[in-house]
């Protein structure tokens, strides 16, 4: 069957290893757009910085951001599904997590200051601040993330070091969280560095996707899904067509995806070349 959709990850798949969309990928994308293709981006990132890729690419289609718990239009940047963290279930996590708080982020749903929300306290995670000190406007810091728990809360995202992120991983599923929450991890063994998201139980790329498609009449089938990392693997199951990079993680390989290059080489080019030009 025709492909319809492309469903696309973000980093470590769309962007380079430098985090520039290769022109090659933005070249293959619209030529894929003038064959009938729409081009769906799926990504762990929040709204606001999943946007500028979109409009890089001149995408007007609907964006699925934060690993699937909200669909938003980027046009008029207006929501158009949201799966958020129950507020009963988030106090609960932050408690049982309370010795990672400088790991930890709240992702809310607002127009701007207060989008993320960290604890105030000494900076000993360096790569999370050096993240959070890229986006001042958007970053608030509060004496305590309990107050901050609202039914505006999207997701509570840990990040640091790989063997932090283990750590929180295994307090998370010790404490019998995988029952009520979803846990979508990315990791990048190269970085050193882990992102864990802890989501809607209800909320994923896939189940995003597939809400997506259903309003729009796509089967999956028709749909080609290109990830690079744990939380792509459900997605790239429900596609017709699941292509992995060769920069992606051990799991997502031997499982019957066609393999493209790597984001460094041009990997959603080839792709797009291969099945859709």
């Amino acid at each position: 069957m025709p492909l319809k959709w492309i469903a696309a990850d973000i980093d470590g798949t769309l962007l380079d290893s430098s985090s520039r969309v290769p022109p090659e990928n933005v070249t293959a994308i619209r030529q894929a757009r003038k064959h009938g293709v729409e081009v769906i981006l799926a990504t762990g990132r929040r709204f606001g910085a999943a946007a500028w890729v979109a409009e890089a690419l001149d995408l007007s289609s609907p964006l699925i951001v934060n690993n699937g718990a909200m669909i938003v239009c980027p046009v008029q940047s207006r929501r158009l599904a949201r799966w958020f963290l129950a507020p009963e279930v988030a106090t609960a996590i932050l408690s049982a997590t309370a010795g990672y708080t400088h790991c930890t982020v709240l992702h809310k749903d607002r127009p701007a200051a207060g989008q993320l929300v960290v604890c105030s306290q000494p900076r000993t995670n360096g790569q999370l601040h050096h993240y959070l000190n890229k986006v001042p406007g958007v970053t608030i810091q509060v004496e305590s993330l309990q107050s901050e728990i609202d039914d505006e809360l999207i997701e509570i995202m840990f990040s640091g070091p790989l063997d932090v992120m283990e750590a929180v991983e295994c307090r998370l599923k010790q404490a019998g969280f995988e029952k009520q929450v979803r846990i979508a991890k990315t990791y990048y063994r190269e970085k050193d560095l882990g992102i864990i998201d802890v989501l809607n139980k209800d909320c994923s790329k896939r189940s995003a996707l597939d809400h997506l498609a259903r309003s729009r009449g796509i089967r999956s089938t028709e749909i080609m899904a290109i990830g690079d990392n744990h939380s792509d693997l459900e997605m790239l199951e429900y596609a017709g067509l699941g292509v992995v990079m060769a920069n992606g993680v051990a799991a997502l390989k031997d499982r019957g995806f066609y393999e493209t290059a790597s984001n460094n080489d041009l990997g959603v080019a080839q792709a797009i070349h291969r099945f859709v030009l």
